[in-house]
């Protein structure tokens, strides 16, 4: 039986090994990132790490998998969340209906930067929503949260169904639902999840996003032009 208490803590102590302060420096700088539950480890190695300590759980039933993400993400380190989340990812073609709620829960009360924000949303929660797509309405409710990173996720864990060419009308009214949030991070947000539905869906974002225009702030509109072909482009900068 694996005790998955003794296995974070190996797992942490590892972490321990490979972290740069230089990193953790460079991060505070550059992202204006809260260090303080952050080890200065890599992404790529944290990555590679929870890949191997992942052999110990993977014949473990899907819920005790969850659990065990549980328990690093109950720590709040910033390294052993983003390895929580590696195994979530890791865990995606098990899930179940049922599990929405864990993943939701993760969402609420262990993200606190956009860095995990977008790990957990694009990762865990988009592969989610590509395999369950009836349940993609579900971040309807989350555009009204008090939580911006909550209603950041909104738009984030639609990124992946998009960029497939999924959830057109879902990522509209998440769109439209967020249109007049006055975070900056939430409007680059869906701006993001446009520009990722026009690659395969450029004349429905065209016709989106300039009739909107006028009440669409200026960061999400340029953020979902990118994408589009140049006439498509060109005309809505000229709209």
């Amino acid at each position: 039986m694996t005790d998955l208490t003794v296995l974070r803590e190996q797992l942490l102590t590892d972490l321990n090994r490979h972290a740069e302060p230089a990193y953790r420096e460079l991060v505070h700088r550059r992202y204006r990132m809260d260090v303080s539950n952050f080890l200065g480890v890599q992404t790529p190695i944290i990555h590679e790490i929870a890949n191997r300590y992942y052999k110990t759980i993977k014949p473990l039933p899907i819920e005790e998998r969850l659990a065990a993400c549980h328990i690093l993400l109950e720590t709040k380190i910033y390294e052993l969340k983003i390895a929580a989340f590696r195994w979530g990812y890791l865990c995606r073609n098990d899930f179940a209906v049922s599990h929405l709620s864990a993943l939701v829960g993760w969402l609420e009360h262990y993200v606190d930067d956009w860095i995990d924000c977008d790990d957990l949303c694009i990762h865990v929660l988009g592969e989610f929503f590509l395999r369950h797509p009836e349940l993609a309405q579900v971040t309807y409710t989350w555009t009204a949260s008090t939580n911006r990173w909550v209603r950041r996720g909104a738009a984030v864990a639609l990124v992946l169904p998009a960029r497939k060419g999924h959830q057109l009308d879902t990522a509209f009214e998440i769109a439209d639902r967020l249109l007049g949030d006055s975070d900056d991070l939430v409007q680059k947000a869906y701006g993001w999840l446009l520009k990722e539905a026009s690659k395969l869906h450029p004349h429905e974002v065209f016709h989106f996003v300039t009739e909107r225009r006028n009440v669409m702030p200026r960061t999400a509109y340029r953020y979902a032009l990118e994408k589009l072909p140049d006439d498509l482009r060109r005309a809505a900068m000229q709209k």
